[in-house]
């Protein structure tokens, strides 16, 4: 038996070779062989849209969301610090979810150093300490 791919007549009376004998142009990277497509082999309309997208600018990302947490920082990097009532009244959470934000997401996850002072009047007043250089 030999190599050549066999072919019959279809339906139709036009030859008809098997869909696995069927040769792809050539591989593109992705496919595995590392070898980029040929320009000949491109059609010009698919010339053309790949020279529009290589024209387009790329898309601007979409500003981001301002989280409850990025407002706490903000809160607690004042000079003056932040009070857990503010911190309350600026990301209407309860007071338990801003104590434990503190401890656990600034702290623990994020590694920032979170001081305490209780002056006379009885408000704690709650800040980042500065880094050590």
């Amino acid at each position: 038996m030999s190599n050549k791919t066999k072919t019959s007549k279809g339906k139709t009376g036009k030859i008809v070779k098997p869909k696995n004998a069927v040769k792809t142009a050539v591989k593109t990277k992705a496919q595995g062989n590392g070898k980029p497509i040929a320009e000949e082999t491109l059609s010009a309309p698919m010339k053309a849209g790949l020279a529009a997208v290589a024209a387009m600018s790329p898309a601007p990302e979409p500003p981001r969301k301002e989280t409850k947490l990025s407002l706490i920082i903000k809160l607690l990097t004042r000079p003056e610090g932040a009070t857990i009532d503010d911190m309350v009244k600026e990301t209407s959470w309860q007071k338990h979810t801003v104590r434990a934000a503190l401890s656990h997401a600034l702290v623990k996850k994020h590694g920032y150093k979170i001081v305490s002072d209780k002056p006379k009047d009885g408000h704690r007043i709650y800040k980042i300490a500065e880094a050590e250089q």
